[in-house]
């Protein structure tokens, strides 16, 4: 008792479908690690610096709206590197998620008035800049769904 198996053309689709059903399972899978959901993101610690951030312009010094225009960046670019944008440096970062969020455009000025802040020491901000540059990040992290 001989036993053969013939290699039909529905063995072939059989086949070609596990593979495709493997390979956008894998391909999935590893979107979904590079760019998971916000829910990972410790909202709670998000919300507690924010409110830290909100608490210094509120102070009303030109000293502590830079500070919490320094602050809300470096808090902008922790949010990207957890939802694992890649790029060495935040406007690396900042352009990347300008792919996924084109509405994060808007907060590129928020960031290069934060680059004046820490580079140009002769660099004044009013109080009126000022909201407007942490309302610009407010509004990007709300974009993001963190905040």
């Amino acid at each position: 008792m001989d036993i053969t198996w013939e290699f039909t053309i529905f063995d072939l689709l059989f086949l070609v479908g596990v593979v495709i059903v493997f390979v956008s399972f894998v391909v999935s899978r590893h979107y979904f690690k590079i760019y998971h959901a916000p829910e990972q993101i410790d909202r709670r610690f998000i919300r507690e610096r924010w409110k830290k951030i909100e608490k210094l312009v509120g102070y009303g010094k030109e000293m502590n709206y830079k500070l919490a225009i320094i602050e809300a960046d470096k808090l902008l670019d922790h949010v990207l590197r957890e939802m694992h944008f890649s790029g060495t440096t935040m406007a690396e970062r900042l352009k990347i998620a300008t792919y996924k969020f084109p509405e994060l455009k808007g907060v590129w000025w928020a960031h290069r008035a934060r680059n004046h802040i820490v580079h140009d020491v002769k660099y004044t901000l009013k109080s009126g800049e000022a909201k407007k540059i942490i309302g610009l990040f407010k509004k990007s992290l709300k974009l993001l769904r963190v905040l």
